[in-house]
């Protein structure tokens, strides 16, 4: 049933009445009843507010906790009482920070809300969210149109294959173009849109301009009219029936052959589609006699499968709209038990019946990466009743941690998307990154700053976990559905990981020390509070200056974090400039970097004659590589070098730079025991292979001889590591290969000279949107004072998005499609809007700073522009003496 429908007439109007009705106390038991216990899982919708930044996305998440009943009173960006944006920077700056989770009910379903932000210095706020998410709304300015950020979000949703509801807002504001937008949509997004609903307007009588006033609903074929002077909280909304024809409504004979149009239209693109909405048409050929209820189910079924984006229009700030958005998210966006079963992982080498000392207990690297010897995929299925299953046990409990923070009163608050299974609050769960059992406390609801409860979390859901501090963004939990131990849970399982959450690097660096000694360590405590919360800041530590060094995605990035350090949490530190964060390299590869606990090297081997070495040892090659990235220099290495590493044991460390294990590099000791049944050693086969990542992280984070810079862009390959004959195997014993791993590295760098090292910089993808009168300043802008190189210069609309794929007219079918009259429509016709050029171009983060005010000043305000970090490059000779010269 309908919920629009399900009205009462009043003397000024009608109001609508929700079904899913809750009590007008918030977060009382009632709610958590409703919301825990009784919704099943068909009746959940994950989904995630994207768009480029002051698009609406808050304000339309405060619109829908108050019209759900979550909330009493609707919160205001500008009046920075919102929930959401709660943090003292978000409501100071009117922009979102950090994504906030809210979990509200609408007609007899559960609808898990994550609100994101819009800026690209906060993307990976936006990253994490998408990973635990099945469904997105966009929400784009009917002034602006696409812009760069939501074109940036949409193709980090659609990567991810999650299906989107577009939701054109701001269509009160003068110059809002609907008819506009969509074909920008079709043109820039690359999507096949259907028009769920279209804007109503009514005209002045003195000035004929155009006041919006409600919705015209295609399907339903009804105008939703709210009283925007009677009722301000937009919940009267009067509603005029065109189903029955012309000569029923004959004062909206306009309104009526809009609906018409667009009708005919979505039942065309369906139809070439769906062959059931064709077979419905020509039972009647009556466009308006096609099945509701079959336009719902084809328009759910291809959302779900990508293959169209449903289009609805509102303004959320004057509550107008945001109801039948509501009912879109939970007609067309999936329920856990309509996406594909997460991808899961685990160790081949492990068997399920064995203790916990055997080899496949999993450890940590220096860069939170787990390490297993040889990985493959679980099974997991989806069963229409509990949900995913996975490993075929329908009691493991499953949940996957996409977000930390640390509350006031709670303490530190892991919030989780649970997979599979139920958890338990004061339950005992394994860290599967970790190997750790770790106890939590109480299981909680989000709904922005307020908590709620939880008597459990199921299969679908989205929660907090409390009571621990052993649980980072990424990590996979695992559990046991009927009990709160983990007894029962096979050593197979307990390595379980769900698909990790990806880290951009940081681009940007603060050098910040404390003002005092004694202020030393709140710093370091609230440091490493920061980077938990946000694992996309990262700090370092120069030796040589005796600095640490804050690294994050951007200015604002950092300048939030200061802010938070100084002011919130009341830190004395004294914090430098942001500056642009380098690397070094080396240019050429060294090999044979041999080196033995006695301080041998090559000649240990020679002498060994084939005999076993009794002793730690490691045999390693440092491959640098300039073109392309790591998996290129694999490819070539096992393509054209002959070599036969384990494809599995390849281990990231920093951007576009690792290690990894040639297949004969365990010594025989380790292979044996490899052959055994139980695992004898008191180490693990993880924690041998993390010790010498964790020398080679050592040895790289040292730096190169030009400046003490990190290295990056280098493969370490182990040909061979050593470990004498013992059974008693410890963490002070294992200390001997970091250290022997990290002193061969050493050796074979300080066996170049200096001209064989060079500086990395950054460089940046750029898009910049000026008018076509504007290019030229442009151009010559970022060639000569940004030292940067013209890719292209395309139209706007003409502009294919990167990596696309499909191989569909978007450009013939933005032309044909049909759209109601928009007054702003004019300007595409007038060639004005339309010769917005895109000037593709690639340039140093360096150059790059401040480059708004200066675009604005070429283009008298009107460019703008994105980027994003295309990688680590080598800098030439002038630029390497300029950058460490400063």
């Amino acid at each position: 049933m309908s919920r629009l429908s399900n009205i009462s007439i009043t003397k000024i109007g009608i109001i609508f009445k929700r079904q899913f009705h809750i009590s007008n106390k918030c977060f009382n038991n009632s709610y958590e009843t409703e919301l825990i216990l009784k919704t099943p899982i068909k009746s959940i919708r994950n989904i995630g507010i994207i768009a480029h930044i002051d698009a609406g996305k808050t304000t339309t998440t405060e619109r829908l906790m108050y019209y759900s009943g979550l909330t009493k009173r609707i919160g205001n960006v500008d009046e920075g009482d919102t929930i959401t944006d709660y943090m003292t920077q978000e409501k100071d700056r009117g922009i979102t920070i950090q994504s906030a989770a809210v979990t509200l009910p609408w007609s007899n379903h559960k609808i898990n809300v994550i609100d994101t932000p819009g800026h690209a210095d906060f993307t990976f706020e936006v990253i994490r969210s998408l990973r635990v998410l099945d469904g997105a709304v966009t929400i784009f300015d009917s002034v602006a149109g696409v812009e760069a950020q939501t074109e940036k979000v949409w193709k980090q949703a659609k990567d991810l294959n999650i299906p989107i509801i577009a939701y054109i807002n701001k269509m009160d504001r003068e110059g809002a173009g609907y008819g506009r937008c969509v074909k920008e949509i079709v043109g820039r997004l690359k999507t096949k849109p259907i028009l769920i609903n279209i804007p109503y307007f009514i005209e002045n009588n003195f000035d004929k301009s155009l006041k919006f006033n409600g919705i015209i609903d295609i399907i339903k074929m009804k105008i939703f009219i709210w009283d925007d002077e009677n009722d301000i909280n937009g919940k009267k909304i009067k509603i005029i029936d065109l189903s029955n024809g012309l000569d029923n409504c004959k004062n909206y004979e306009k309104e009526f052959n809009e609906m018409l149009k667009c009708r005919e239209s979505m039942i065309e693109s369906l139809g070439e589609l769906d062959d059931k909405i064709i077979e419905n048409f020509f039972e009647t050929e009556d466009y308006c006699k096609v099945s509701n209820d079959l336009l719902n189910k084809s328009i759910r079924e291809l959302t779900i499968k990508g293959k169209i984006t449903p289009i609805l229009c509102g303004s959320s700030f004057k509550n107008m709209g945001v109801q039948p958005l509501m009912d879109a998210i939970v007609d067309y966006l999936p329920s856990p038990l309509d996406i594909s079963p997460p991808e899961v992982i685990g160790n081949s080498n492990i068997n399920s019946n064995s203790n916990r000392k055997k080899k496949g207990v999993s450890n940590i690297n220096n860069n939170n990466t787990p390490v297993i010897s040889e990985n493959i995929k679980i099974p997991s299925i989806i069963d229409p009743n509990l949900g995913c299953i996975i490993n075929n046990n329908k009691t493991l409990t499953t949940g996957l941690a996409f977000k930390v923070i640390n509350h006031p009163n709670r303490g530190l608050m892991t919030f989780v998307r649970i997979y599979s299974g139920k958890l338990q609050p004061n339950s005992t769960i394994i860290n599967s990154r970790t190997g750790e059992q770790i106890k939590i406390g109480k299981l909680l609801i989000m709904n922005g700053e307020n908590q709620l409860d939880a008597k459990y979390l199921s299969s679908g859901n989205i929660g907090v976990i409390t009571g621990t501090d052993e649980i980072s963004t990424g990590d996979s939990i695992i559990g046991n559905s009927i009990v709160k131990n983990i007894k029962n849970i096979s050593q197979k399982e307990s390595n379980l990981k769900l698909l990790p959450i990806k880290i951009p690097p940081p681009v940007f660096s603060v050098a910040i020390e404390p003002t005092t000694i004694a202020d030393k360590r709140k710093l370091d405590n609230c440091l490493n509070m920061m980077i938990k919360e946000d694992p996309s800041l990262k700090l370092t530590f120069d030796e040589e200056s005796g600095q640490s060094i804050l690294s994050g995605m951007g200015e604002l990035h950092l300048e939030i974090t200061k802010d938070r350090l100084i002011n919130d949490m009341k830190v004395n530190a004294d914090i430098g400039d942001i500056c642009v964060t380098y690397k070094e390299t080396i240019l050429k590869n060294i090999d044979k970097c041999i080196l033995f606990e006695d301080g041998t090297g090559e000649e240990t081997i020679n002498e060994a004659n084939g005999d076993e070495i009794n002793q730690f040892g490691i045999n390693l090659t440092i491959y640098s590589f300039e073109d392309g990235n790591i998996y290129d220099l694999l490819k070539d290495l096992k393509d054209n070098q002959g070599k036969n590493f384990k494809d599995e044991s390849l281990n990231i460390i920093d951007l576009n730079t690792g290690i990894i294990f040639d297949k004969d590099s365990n010594p025989t000791n380790i292979e044996n025991e490899l052959k055994l049944e139980s695992w004898t050693l008191n180490i693990s086969y993880e924690k041998l292979i993390n010790s010498m990542i964790s020398g080679t992280v050592g040895s790289l984070q040292m730096g190169g001889r030009l400046a003490r810079l990190p290295i990056q862009n280098v493969l370490i390959y182990v040909n061979k590591y050593y470990i004498p004959e013992i059974k008693d195997l410890t963490n002070n014993n294992l200390s001997k290969l970091i250290k022997i791993t990290r002193e061969s590295i050493n050796f074979g760098l300080n066996s170049l000279n200096d001209n064989e090292f060079t500086i990395l910089e950054p460089i940046m993808k750029v898009r910049t949107f000026v008018l076509e009168s504007d290019v030229g300043n442009v151009s010559q802008d970022i060639m000569s004072v940004r030292n940067g190189k013209i890719l292209s210069i395309e139209n706007e609309n003409e502009s294919e998005v990167d990596n696309d794929k499909d191989d569909y007219d978007y450009k013939k079918l933005m032309e044909d499609i049909y759209v109601p009259f928009d007054p702003t429509m004019k300007y595409v016709q007038e060639n004005d809007n339309s010769n917005i050029m895109i000037i593709k171009s690639e340039a140093p983060l360096r150059e790059m700073i401040g480059y708004l005010t200066k675009l604005r000043s070429l283009t008298k305000g009107r460019g703008v522009y994105d980027m994003e970090l295309k990688g680590m490059e080598r800098a030439n000779s002038d630029r390497v003496k300029m950058i460490i010269e400063g």
